[in-house]
């Protein structure tokens, strides 16, 4: 083997192995098919080798993929030029990312371009702290102009034809469709149901930035709500093959006077987070008497799930509107970063306190502690 082959195979090794994605694309053909993908290209993506050398890049190109920028690029590459540019991809499971391309053409000595070499640079993080604090900004300018209202306005006329598209999924989903169709309304209202509670904790952020948001003190039973409560997240559980556990003191007065609405809306929250960020184990909802002092009872509410975890130094921003623990758990979860600044506001105009202990990687643990009036218990009906 000559000394430049062996340059040669010590030159791949290493391109191999660095940590940005590397591609090398044939100029010589009209659609500038893959020839080469280094194994980063194949962790970004989740394309191996064999899937992608042949295809025009293309196929990592979605719904969302920028169409000006794509001919942008195509228009370079015919030209033979070299182009920097920021691209929306899609992985192979549909994960949206974002991409810092970098295309260099290579020549040979007659001057002819026999190849592409492209550097892509996974930026999604440094994208999504954008977007975040220009929705941070946005809602910071609009506040400071009393325009608050006006997403109130815009979202509640959202969220009516959203409840309508919701309403004929599950009217089609009710209908004679085959597996392929069943996993696209399954999407299609996975999708809707995440818009419409982005719109919905909107509303809310909008009222409690106005002070229109209202608390209400009405007789209900506690028992009876935290067991409506399992009962709705039982199937998110099941789905994901975790056990939804609920622990409740019986010495809890039957009747209690509060706001089950927005408790409710609190608990919901929480839960729906426990389960969403937990992929083995349990989540549990625990309801304990803390205290009774005259009329006043006080309950505490523990929401305790053995998922991913919070880092220490994340902790203190977790309340903090459009904050979310981690980019990367973001951008695979999805949310708007409103509901915990939502729940802690709530829980105050109800006199109310939330608290969290986590260890990363071992669990969650939240703490709802809520005073209620104590009433004479009524009778069961039905």
């Amino acid at each position: 083997m000559t000394k430049y082959n062996q340059l040669a195979i010590q030159w791949e090794f290493i391109i191999s192995k660095i940590k940005s994605s590397v591609t090398v694309v044939d100029a010589t053909l009209p659609d500038f098919p893959l020839m080469y993908v280094n194994e980063y290209f194949s962790e970004l993506t989740g394309y191996s080798a064999e899937e992608s050398i042949g295809q025009n890049c293309r196929f990592l190109q979605g719904p969302d993929t920028d169409p000006e920028t794509v001919q942008h690029i195509r228009e370079a590459l015919n030209k033979k030029q070299s182009i920097k540019t920021e691209i929306l991809n899609y992985t192979k499971h549909g994960q949206k990312f974002w991409n810092e391309l970098n295309i260099d053409p290579i020549f040979d000595d007659s001057g002819e371009c026999l190849f592409f070499v492209g550097i892509q640079y996974d930026i999604s993080e440094r994208k999504y702290a954008e977007q975040q604090l220009r929705m941070a900004a946005s809602l910071t300018e609009m506040n400071s102009r009393g325009q608050l209202e006006f997403i109130g306005k815009l979202n509640h006329e959202l969220r009516t034809p959203l409840n309508g598209i919701m309403g004929m999924i599950e009217l089609v989903g009710m209908g004679d469709n085959s597996e392929e169709q069943k996993e696209y309304l399954e999407l299609a209202r996975q999708s809707g149901e995440a818009l419409l509670n982005i719109v919905n904790n909107s509303l809310d952020m909008a009222k409690l930035g106005r002070g229109k948001m209202r608390v209400e003190q009405i007789e209900f039973q506690p028992l009876k709500l935290i067991q409506q409560i399992i009962k709705t997240h039982e199937p998110a559980a099941q789905n994901k093959q975790i056990r939804l556990l609920c622990h409740a003191d019986l010495t809890t007065p039957d009747v209690l006077t509060g706001d089950p609405l927005r408790l409710r809306q609190v608990l919901d929250n929480l839960l729906s987070n426990a389960i969403k960020f937990t992929e083995q184990g349990e989540v549990q909802l625990q309801m304990d008497v803390e205290e009774r002092r005259g009329d006043t009872v006080i309950l505490v509410f523990t929401i305790q799930d053995t998922g991913i975890g919070i880092a220490d130094n994340k902790i203190n921003q977790l309340f903090e509107a459009f904050t979310q623990t981690d980019i990367s758990h973001a951008r695979k979860f999805g949310g708007s970063g409103l509901g915990l600044t939502i729940c802690k506001e709530l829980l105050e105009l109800m006199d109310g306190q939330i608290s969290v202990e986590s260890i990363e990687g071992k669990g969650t643990k939240f703490e709802v502690t809520l005073p209620l009036l104590r009433q004479q218990a009524i009778p069961n009906v039905g």
